[in-house]
This record gives C-alpha cells, sequence and structure tokens, in this order.
C-alpha cells in the first residue's frame, strides 16, 4: 500500500490522463497526415511509370525517376515539427521509403509480364494499409483510454486506499480529497464498484452458500426504501403484476383464487423462530440509540430457555390456522362478469385440478394461478368442487373455460340512487387504469339516456329541433354521485382523461413539475360530458389517494362539483414513473409533484432521505427490511391558503379536504374481527349447504342467532380470537408478569382477557343491524355477481344516501359553491380557465409509463 503523502490526488490523476491522451491523439495526427501523404504519391509514380515504360532505356529518365522517388520523402520528413513521437512514425516513415524502392522495381518488372498485375495492385496498396492500419489502432485505443480510464482509476482508487486505525477504535478510514473533504457523493462509479465487490466477496467466501439474487434485491429495495415509500424495485414477477394494474389486462380466465401456506416451510420458519428466541445474542454490538446501563444496575428479569411454553401454543396455533387453510385448498374469491362468471364459476368454489395440474394441500396460489393463465384463444378445464344442495354439489365437476385477454374494469357499477324518477346517479370508480375515461364516458351516457327514458314514461317527452329531430337531452339526469372512496389512484393521463368529462373546455387540470421533469400543464379541450345543469358530488374518505385526488381536486378547484366524506382525502401529491430495466425488470421512483388547478399542492407528507451510519438502526422498518425514509406531517401553520373559481378558500399540504361532511356508518370490533378472520365467509359456505337462495333473502332471527353458535364454536375450538386486538399486548405482559413471577397479577391478566371477550359480544347486540348486512353480502357473494352486489350495498349505504339527498335538495349544493358569489367576476376564475403560460397538453396526449399511487397494497 502506498503512503498517505505518495497516493495520487484527483487532480494529479487528471492530469496524467490529460497527458496521456494528449501524447496519443498527437500521434494518431502525424500517422493520418503520414499517410495521407503518401497516398498523393501514387498519380506521381503513375505518371513516371508511364513514362518509363515509353523508354525504358533511357537510363537518364530512370535515375531522374529515382531521385524524385527518394526525394520525396525526405521533403514529407522535412515538413514534420514534432520530432518526440519516438519509434512509431519513424518506423512507418523507414518502411515506405523501402517500399517506395521495391515497388518502382516491381513496375517496371511488371511491363514484361501481364500475369503479374494482381500481385502488382497489392503491392501498391501495402504501403498505405502499413500506414493506415496503426492508425487506426492507435486512435481507437486512445478513444478506449479516454472512455475507460475514469473508470479505471476509480477501481484503482477503490483498491488502493488503506485502511487507517485509530487509537480509540478500528472504523474504516474514508478516503479524502485534495482538499481535504470527503470522496463526492456524486459519484456514481465508487457505490457501483463497492457494490460489486461485496456481492462478488459474499458469492465466494461466505461460509453457506448464498442467493445473489435474493441479496440484490434485498439491498435495492432497502435502497430505494430509505427515500419514500413509493419508489420501489420491482423483480420480474412485480413489474408483470404492475404492468397488469396499469394497463387493466390479462391473459387468463377472470377468476381470482386464494389459497394456504406450505405447512412444510412454515414449520422450518417456527423452528428458526424458536431457536432465535432462546439463543442469547451472539453480537458485540451496542446499538447506539440504548443506553448502557451500570455495571452495579440490576439486570431485568429475564425468562430461561425452558419458559418456551407460550412461545410453543403461538406456534402450534399458526400451525393449525395453516393447516386449516390448507385443507380449505384454493378457492375462487371472484369470478368476472363477462369471463369466468358467465361460465359458471362462483366464490367458494374449490379447485381441484387445472387440465393435467392437480392441485395438493401444499399447491401455491401462484402455481395455479401460472396454469390459469395463458394464451388468449386457448382453452383450458378446471375441475371444482363446489358445497350447497341440488344437483352436482358436493360432488367434482369440471367445466372447460376460454382464455382471453381480461379485461379488469375500473367501472365496478353504475345506476341510480333511490327511485330512478329522481334523476340521481351513481358510478363507483375504483381505479385509474388506461380504459378509465372511456368507462366513466359510457356510464355517464348510460345514466343520461336511462333519465331521458323515465320522463317520457312520465309525460315528458323531449322537444324536437328546428328540423324535426329530437334532442339529446342530458338535464334530465338531475345528479351524479362519483364515489372515489379507497380508490388507490393509477394513471395520470387517465385521471386527466376522467377530469375532462366534467370540467369546462379550456380548464386548467393538473400541473406537474420535478427536478429533472419537465414542467407540464394539462388542460381540457373539449366540452364536458355532464351537463353543467346536473348537480355533481365527488365521494372520498382517507383511502382517495394520487390520481382520485387529481380528478377531486381539479372537480373542487373550478367548483363544479362538492367534495363529500368524513375529512380529508389521503394527500399524495406526487407521481411516480416507471422505468424499464433489462432482464424483465422495473423501477418505480418518485420524479414530480402534480398541483392543482389553483395552484396547489396536495401532498400531505414531506418525505427525506434516510438515515446513514447509526441512525440506519433507528430508521429500519421491520416491514420493509432496511432504512427506512423519514417522514413528517405538513404543519397546519405551514399550509397555505388559496382559491377556488368562485373565491372559496383551500388549503395546500393536507390533501383535498370535503365541503360537504357526512360521516360514514361505524364499523365495530366485532365486525373487523369477523371481517378479517373470514367468519362470514365460512358461514356462507355452511348456510350453503343447508339452503337455498331465493328472490326474497334476508337473514332473519334465526338465521343471526345460528350465526352467533357459529362464532362462539369457532372460538372455543382456537380457529377464532375475538380479542385479537389486544392479544399481542397481553402476550408480551404475560411473559413479563411470568418471568417476574407475580403470580396474582398473572390471574388478573387472565380475567381482564376473559373480560375483554365478553364486551366484544356485546357488539352482537349492539351493532345488530350491521352484522346482519355483512352477513347478507357474503352470503350472497356465493352467488351474485360483483355488480349486483354493489347494488345491494347502496341501500344501506348512508354517506351515498345521505349525498343522493344533498343533491336532490339542491339548496345546499347551491349554497356550497356560492354560484352567485361576485368574486367570479373579478378574476378570480379566468386564472384557472384559459390563463397560464405553462406548456399545455391535450387531455389525449399520451405520457407513456407516467403513473400516480397511492398506497401500496390497496
Amino acid at each position: 500500500m502506498k503512503p498517505h503523502h505518495q497516493r495520487t490526488t484527483p487532480a494529479a490523476a487528471t492530469r496524467r490522463r490529460i497527458t496521456v491522451f494528449g501524447l496519443l491523439t498527437t500521434n494518431a495526427l502525424l500517422l493520418l497526415q503520414d499517410a495521407s501523404a503518401f497516398q498523393t504519391l501514387a498519380p506521381t509514380q503513375q505518371r513516371f511509370n508511364a513514362a518509363a515504360d515509353d523508354d525504358y532505356h533511357g537510363n537518364g529518365k530512370l535515375n531522374t525517376i529515382n531521385h524524385l522517388l527518394r526525394r520525396q520523402p525526405r521533403r514529407l520528413s522535412s515538413s514534420t515539427t514534432t520530432t518526440s513521437t519516438s519509434s512509431l512514425y519513424l518506423f512507418g516513415k523507414k518502411q515506405n521509403e523501402e517500399t517506395e524502392d521495391d515497388s518502382i522495381t516491381k513496375d517496371l518488372d511488371s511491363t514484361s509480364n501481364d500475369d503479374d498485375n494482381n500481385s502488382n495492385v497489392f503491392t501498391k496498396a501495402w504501403p498505405t494499409l502499413k500506414i493506415a492500419l496503426p492508425s487506426f489502432l492507435v486512435g481507437g485505443i486512445a478513444t478506449l483510454c479516454v472512455l475507460f480510464l475514469p473508470l479505471l482509476s476509480d477501481y484503482y482508487d477503490a483498491f488502493s486506499t488503506t485502511t487507517t486505525s485509530n487509537n480509540n477504535n478500528n472504523d474504516i478510514a474514508t478516503k479524502t480529497s485534495a482538499n481535504g473533504g470527503k470522496v463526492n457523493s456524486n459519484n456514481i462509479n465508487q457505490p457501483v464498484i463497492l457494490f460489486e465487490t461485496i456481492l462478488n466477496d459474499l458469492n465466494n467466501a461466505y461460509v453457506d452458500d448464498v442467493d445473489v439474487q435474493k441479496l440484490f434485491e434485498t439491498g435495492v429495495k432497502a435502497m430505494t426504501a430509505s427515500l419514500d415509500p413509493y419508489t420501489e424495485f420491482e423483480s420480474r414477477t412485480e413489474a408483470a403484476e404492475l404492468e397488469e394494474s396499469v394497463t387493466g389486462r390479462y391473459g387468463g380466465v377472470g377468476l381470482v383464487i386464494r389459497g394456504g401456506t406450505n405447512l412444510a416451510e412454515a414449520a422450518k420458519e417456527d423452528d428458526i423462530v424458536l431457536e432465535s428466541t432462546a439463543a442469547p445474542s451472539s453480537s458485540g454490538m451496542n446499538n447506539g440509540n440504548i443506553k448502557k446501563q451500570p455495571k452495579n444496575a440490576a439486570k431485568p428479569p429475564v425468562a430461561s430457555s425452558k419458559d418456551v411454553d407460550e412461545d410453543d401454543m403461538e406456534i402450534m396455533e399458526r400451525k393449525r390456522a395453516r393447516r386449516k387453510s390448507m385443507e380449505e385448498g384454493v378457492r375462487v374469491v371472484s369470478a368476472f362478469e363477462g369471463y369466468a362468471y358467465d361460465a359458471g364459476m362462483r366464490v367458494g368454489d374449490k379447485l381441484l385440478a387445472v387440465d393435467d395440474f392437480e392441485i395438493l394441500p401444499t399447491t401455491s396460489p401462484d402455481e395455479v394461478r401460472n396454469h390459469l393463465r395463458g394464451d388468449p384463444g386457448t382453452e383450458v378445464q378446471v375441475k371444482f368442487l363446489r358445497e350447497g344442495l341440488g344437483e352436482k354439489v358436493n360432488e367434482p365437476q369440471t367445466i372447460t373455460l376460454k382464455r382471453s385477454v381480461v379485461r379488469i374494469p375500473d367501472v365496478k357499477y353504475f345506476g341510480y340512487v333511490g327511485d330512478p324518477r329522481d334523476g340521481i346517479g351513481y358510478i363507483d370508480l375504483s381505479g385509474f387504469a388506461n380504459d378509465a375515461g372511456r368507462e366513466v364516458r359510457f356510464a355517464i351516457k348510460a345514466l343520461q339516456h336511462g333519465s331521458e327514458l323515465m320522463a317520457m314514461k312520465d309525460g315528458d317527452a323531449p322537444k324536437p329541433n328546428e328540423d324535426g329531430l329530437f334532442v339529446h337531452d342530458p338535464t334530465k339526469l338531475k345528479g351524479l354521485v362519483l364515489d372515489l372512496r379507497s380508490n388507490p389512484g393509477g394513471l395520470l393521463t387517465s385521471a386527466v382523461d376522467v377530469a375532462t368529462l366534467f370540467v369546462p373546455n379550456g380548464s386548467d387540470i393538473v400541473s406537474a413539475k420535478g427536478r429533472g421533469f419537465p414542467e407540464i400543464l394539462y388542460r381540457s379541450k373539449t366540452d364536458p360530458i355532464l351537463s353543467p345543469n346536473t348537480r355533481l358530488a365527488v365521494l372520498v374518505n382517507d383511502q382517495t389517494a394520487s390520481a382520485a385526488e387529481i380528478v377531486s381536486g381539479a372537480i373542487q378547484d373550478l367548483d363544479v362539483g362538492v367534495v363529500v366524506g368524513k375529512g380529508r382525502t389521503f394527500g399524495k401529491g406526487l407521481v411516480q414513473n416507471v422505468q424499464d430495466l433489462p432482464y424483465q425488470t422495473a423501477l418505480k421512483y418518485t420524479v414530480a409533484k402534480y398541483y392543482t388547478p389553483s395552484g396547489r399542492c396536495i401532498q400531505s407528507t414531506v418525505y427525506e432521505e434516510g438515515g446513514r451510519g447509526d441512525e440506519l438502526l433507528a430508521s429500519t422498518s421491520e416491514e420493509r427490511g432496511g432504512p427506512r425514509f423519514k417522514s413528517k406531517k405538513v404543519a397546519d401553520e405551514d399550509r397555505t391558503v388559496f382559491h377556488t373559481a368562485h373565491g372559496r378558500e383551500v388549503k395546500d399540504g393536507g390533501g383535498v379536504e370535503v365541503d360537504y361532511k357526512v360521516e360514514p356508518q361505524k364499523a365495530s370490533p366485532l365486525e373487523i374481527i369477523l371481517l378479517q378472520s373470514g367468519a362470514y365467509a365460512d358461514y356462507a359456505a355452511e348456510w350453503s349447504k343447508t339452503h337455498e337462495l331465493t328472490d326474497k333473502f334476508r337473514v332473519d332471527e334465526a338465521t343471526y342467532k345460528d350465526f352467533q353458535r357459529f362464532v362462539e364454536q369457532k372460538q372455543a375450538d382456537g380457529d377464532l380470537k375475538l380479542e385479537v386486538f389486544y392479544d399481542s399486548q397481553l402476550k408480551e405482559l404475560s411473559k413479563k408478569l411470568k418471568a417476574s413471577k407475580f403470580d396474582s397479577s398473572k390471574r388478573m391478566l387472565e380475567s381482564l382477557r376473559a373480560d375483554i371477550i365478553k364486551d366484544v359480544k356485546k357488539d352482537f347486540k349492539n351493532y345488530k343491524s350491521e352484522i346482519i348486512e355483512d352477513l347478507e353480502q357474503n352470503i350472497l357473494a356465493r352467488y351474485l355477481p360483483d355488480s349486483m352486489l354493489i347494488e345491494h350495498g347502496l341501500r344501506t349505504d348512508v354517506q351515498v344516501l345521505e349525498t343522493a339527498k344533498m343533491l336532490k335538495d339542491g339548496k345546499e349544493f347551491d349554497k356550497l359553491l356560492a354560484r352567485d358569489n361576485k368574486s367570479v367576476e373579478n378574476g378570480l376564475l379566468s386564472s384557472i380557465v384559459g390563463d397560464s403560460s405553462i406548456e399545455t397538453a391535450s387531455s389525449a396526449t399520451p405520457e407513456p409509463k407516467l403513473q400516480t399511487r397511492g398506497k401500496e397494497n390497496h
């Protein structure tokens, strides 16, 4: 290793590269000049050779020719002013002089023999080739040196840095530059070299075999997780799933399935967990965020390795749950209308085989999915078991499904709320894939046409125009509820397409800008489909995010509708770009922030890059498995006030706040427990074995009491825990009490657990109507498609019913929008509509692979 004072500084390395490059370039130019000079001899040489043919006897002419040819190289040599380019040029010169003499002799001899013509041509070209070829090689080498010398220098510097020891510790010394500062953090070559070296060392010399691909993905995902929750590396499988979510299409049969976990792998994982809890820590490192205890301090009681009975119980419970899940097998969760549902598949069907592939208890749902999918137009046979009454139940059945391009609709349902004659439409928009704008347009047109038909039945026939033709009257649709609750977002361009259907022509919809992202503004250039006389309400909640917030923000800022909900939306004002990477992978990363027409950014959280050094341990996320980003909510005092088209005040930095507040129906702890545990679906399966669905189906009192007995039996069997919300805290406290040998307190803890279960069971009475509604939905889900389930749920949806009531009345709607506000005349509207210096783009202009998303895994 070089001592510190002998190390090459970056400045010296740069000067060395420039010097080498200058020498190589100079030599290449001289060689090119020499080659061009020799090429100019060709016409002269041909002229003298022709003279020699005419009088080859004349020794005087021949001597003159030899004299001129020998003098020509000396003239070229004297014209060259650079003599330090060494032997390469002189070698070329000497060879050329000798070659000229040989070529003249061969040319004279060729006059007496026509068979040597081909050899004479090669001989004439050989001097030029001998000069041009080395010149080409030298030029190529010089170019490669310029390109790769910086990278080679980084490799040299990386492996020539020394490790210095400190008197107090053995920390690795950081590389310093000439001015004593740290290495430039923007030099991307050095971390790439270091990452490659670490992977190679681990792959070659780690004590056990390692999965390099897994190590790579772990490292990259930890790196992206340190920025924000939306920047992610997508593996091959994840990239394919992302593409499906963006396009809303895939090749398959239209089934959503679920299944159990491999019990052998689960048991292996549980064994590892048990051993790690009993084994002492072998790491000598101390977390920098944990204060050291004094030597004379009393140590807290620690459970011995024998006290693992509670851990064993937890493992047994998990194994039992997994075993039950495996016994359930792979079942249908949803069957899409137009695809598998129309072919006869239903929710709850247990899949037994796909073609020749038999589904075993250890078969994962991913394996089954891969066999169900395939090229559109091909067929697949599915063997399944359906539990229930009637023919062909409780015995295996086989059905042939035709694969096709399955299009997952964003509009799950559209129809009317309440009496269709009231003219209050409803659209359930669950995402923003490629076809979201087209689907919403179709839904609005269908609702408008349906309202006209209703008006005609009531005697309000459309009036003909001057030509005697009946004109479409969109005003018959009195109101529209656009439901964006729990909509996680999607494509930015799809959000623009949807907003264009509601906002005036020429209105700004959204703008986006970032550090490396060109500022762009989307503006509507078509007339809206929805009539200005139709009252519009956008229904949102705290899970309405990203592209859904673009639509709700544009409608609010332009005062074309009101936003209804409990409080505010999620507050994601970030735009992600999906960049294709080699090996069918992708990188999704944040590139810009978007702004609503009033100019506000609704991003509610500020993300900063995760900590380094000692801060890494503090910022580690168990969920993401690496150093996590730093985040903080935007404080109310930091929020800026903006104004809508009619002068209403709105603020940035906190999502889209609602204009009309409607509390949702509250879910009790018991409802959530029954839903998450699958108790509703399990009872629906049992109910279908002994009952048949009728047109006037309702959950009566007898059915409700039977459901309560079913839940209590599952609790007694250990398949359901009514105290699950508090179970982890109770177990942790129980371990500490047992280690401290506080037996009386432990008995009180068991009494507390029993009291919690008793209180949870009281919800059977306090929330009876809500539980009955949930139970009905789950029973109907085994027989009806999704659209009919949504329609059935609207009958008891408090927020939808209250919003429809507000739109029907109209007074509160007009008051909220302040349509007679004089501020419109003062230019506030013109500042949002049709007055912008930013480069505009039509709503139809595509922005490929640009997407916005809310919280992941929705």
